[in-house]
């Protein structure tokens, strides 16, 4: 069976929260928390996207692939590879919406190949949510059980809201 475009649009905005950081270099837990504070939902990124004007959109994806690189370059050795994972998944997400800002089906057609090609993807948002649920007090997936004192963030809300745009778009 193939996935939802709901779950496909919720997994990506998961893992793109999630994956905040990842670097050769060395990025480090204070900078991963840092940034995975600040990189936006793609629900907020992509609302209504086929209605946006253009340059308008194009602007919001540049800003959110900027932020996502990012956090991939903040990621500490820890979650390095899950993070690059999370964000190559993202930017093909990005990439979906770019090529198709007019088609919703498209797009969600797009989407679903990209989900198909990164299997690993839910391994590693699994991943990038509980490291940042952990060290940053910040609850990326909303299947884990809050911690004390963790904050939730639009992304981890954004997923859910983006699955139910896609499943309505789609007619799925």
């Amino acid at each position: 069976m193939a996935p939802r475009p709901a779950a496909v649009a919720a997994l990506a905005l998961v893992l793109a929260a999630t994956t905040a950081g990842c670097t050769d270099d060395g990025g480090s837990t204070a900078s991963f928390c840092t940034q995975v504070r600040k990189v936006p939902a793609l629900e907020t990124v992509l609302a209504r996207f086929d209605e946006t004007d253009p340059d308008v959109l194009a602007d919001r994806i540049d800003k959110a692939r900027t932020a996502y690189d990012a956090l991939a370059d903040a990621a500490p050795g820890d979650v390095r590879d899950e993070t690059a994972s999370v964000v190559a998944l993202v930017d093909e997400v990005l990439d979906a919406v770019t090529d198709h800002p007019t088609d919703p089906a498209a797009a969600a057609d797009q989407l679903r190949r990209a989900v198909a090609d990164h299997p690993e993807a839910e391994q590693a948002r699994a991943k990038v949510a509980s490291f940042a649920q952990r060290e940053c007090d910040v609850r990326l997936d909303p299947t884990l059980a809050p911690s004390e004192g963790t904050t939730t963030t639009a992304a981890a809300t954004a997923t859910t809201a983006a699955a139910d745009t896609e499943t309505s778009t789609t007619g799925g």
